[in-house]
């Protein structure tokens, strides 16, 4: 009798190996699991030490660079704001002839010769930053050419409204505005790229990056964008003053 086993007895033997077997299972799953994602983890390096993976991380760093060209526009709305209200108080005040003579320029000059200064106002606005772009210590450079270029914008604006008074606005919503406005996007996303450039240098520098050289030729690559944006400015904004000029007179 001491060898027979009631039901419940053989039903509790039954599930305690049962449970052992499937932990045992288990386990090694695990362990497999565990293996492989260490493989993944040394050959790609995709997690780091508190399990975030390398593309989150990219993620992460692409919308912070879209949000650094955000704030390197509104800095440039700042200055515009600030060189507009503190004319002649902060900063210096722009000569009455100066103003006429480009308005005078606009109005009476011809469309390529408008056209052309429109370029080589903005390209200016990109060659700076550019260069600063490939120094290691250009981040400084990068981040405060869109402040002053509105601080230039609404000096301007001021300029033109303390000499002509309200028929200023006009003149400099139809001369200014338009190649100001995309003049500073192009500034600012040339920017940008100029202080991730700058940091990628500084870090090559400090040993923390190996030097990459087709990561400068993205860089030539998107300056040159930059540059048929700024032809492309030019062009838009000769024809703005071509359609507009006949309802000025100076």
């Amino acid at each position: 009798m001491n060898e027979l086993m009631t039901r419940e007895e053989f039903l509790k033997e039954r599930n305690a190996v049962c449970e052992s077997d499937a932990v045992a299972g288990v386990d090694d799953v695990c362990k497999g699991q565990n293996a492989d994602t260490a493989v993944m983890t040394e050959e790609n390096g995709k997690l780091s030490a508190d399990g975030i993976t390398v593309s989150e991380v990219v993620v992460k760093g692409r919308h912070n660079r879209q949000y650094a060209g955000l704030i390197l526009f509104i800095t440039a709305v700042i200055g515009a704001v600030v060189g507009a209200v503190f004319y002649g108080k902060v900063t210096v005040t722009v000569p009455d002839e100066l103003l006429e003579n480009f308005l005078a320029g606009r109005i009476h000059g011809g469309f390529f010769g408008n056209a052309a200064a429109s370029f080589i106002s903005a390209l200016i606005w990109c060659i700076a930053p550019f260069l600063a772009g490939l120094c290691a210590v250009g981040q400084p450079v990068g981040a405060l050419i869109p402040a002053f270029k509105g601080i230039g914008v609404g000096m301007t604006f001021a300029a033109l409204v303390n000499i002509y008074g309200a028929n200023g606005i006009p003149a400099f919503a139809v001369f200014v505005l338009p190649s100001a406005f995309i003049g500073t996007v192009i500034c600012c996303y040339q920017c940008r790229l100029s202080v991730l450039c700058s940091n990628s240098v500084l870090a090559a520098l400090r040993g923390r990056r190996e030097t990459a050289p087709h990561y400068y030729k993205i860089y030539l690559e998107r300056f040159a964008v930059c540059c048929i944006g700024c032809f492309l400015l030019g062009i838009a904004d000769a024809v703005i003053t071509f359609l507009f000029r006949p309802i000025f007179v100076i």
